[in-house]
């Protein structure tokens, strides 16, 4: 939705004489053209849930929305889901990946926000998140800048964390060594909204693939130009499962 600014009436006098009188004539300016301001949750917000996990979500100019949860900075589940804002207030809808749990439920959310400032949800569990907008999401991805060999660990929906070496080239080709009979490849790409988020197809490949053999997923990737650090979510065609990956430069 959209709300408009007001902007004042601009007055311009223009004092006029001659022929041995005087007096003024007064030029009125008509008002600008009030500039709409776009309301949206899109960005970076990052909080804690009343659980006491820390979350992280994107949501994108497209509604699409990923997440992390961390307690003591260890993931321990992926969110994944859409979100509607209308005004200043929100709903949607997805799923929760557990990690401990090994389980997935789906779930609603509604709440309020503020543009570019604060977000507060309630789920459909009765748990509530508070979060703050991160001005990061506004610096554009690059893949000159993401290239390298990060060195992290992955998991999926199903399996145990496991530690896994990524090299991304400043094509944005993305390489997984095999590990325990299992590797992958693809790509990144800078999303074309500009901002710092890649959209991200890993292909699996072996038969000891926690996903499958031949798996597509797709999803999402951040890279933090501060810490090195790359978070990558990606999900399978059914949305059923996928994985979470974070790496160092």
């Amino acid at each position: 939705m959209k709300s408009l600014l007001s902007l004042g009436l601009t007055l311009t006098l223009v004092a006029c004489g001659g022929g041995g009188g005087g007096g003024s004539d007064v030029a009125v300016v008509p008002p600008p053209t009030p500039v709409p301001v776009t309301l949206s949750t899109e960005g970076f917000w990052e909080g804690n849930a009343s659980t006491g996990p820390l979350v992280s979500l994107a949501i994108l100019e497209n509604g699409e929305t990923w997440g992390v949860y961390s307690s003591g900075g260890v993931i321990v589940g992926a969110l994944y889901g859409n979100t509607i804002s209308n005004s200043t207030n929100l709903t949607g809808s997805g799923r929760d990946f557990n990690v401990a749990s090994r389980s997935v439920a789906t779930g609603s959310y509604a709440g309020t926000f503020s543009n570019k400032g604060n977000i507060n949800v309630t789920t459909s569990s009765g748990s509530t998140f508070s979060g703050a907008y991160k001005p990061a999401y506004e610096q554009p991805a690059s893949l000159t800048t993401i290239s390298g060999s990060f060195n992290g660990s992955g998991l999926s929906g199903t399996s145990p964390v496991q530690a896994t070496a990524v090299n991304i080239s400043s094509l944005g080709v993305v390489t997984v060594p095999s590990t325990l009979g299992c590797s992958a490849s693809g790509n990144v790409a800078p999303r074309p909204s500009g901002k710092n988020i890649l959209d991200v197809t890993i292909t699996f490949a072996g038969s000891n693939c926690t996903l499958g053999n031949g798996t597509v997923t797709k999803g999402i990737a951040y890279y933090d130009t501060a810490t090195k650090r790359i978070l990558v979510m990606a999900l399978n065609p059914a949305k059923s499962d996928g994985f979470v990956y974070l790496g160092q430069k």
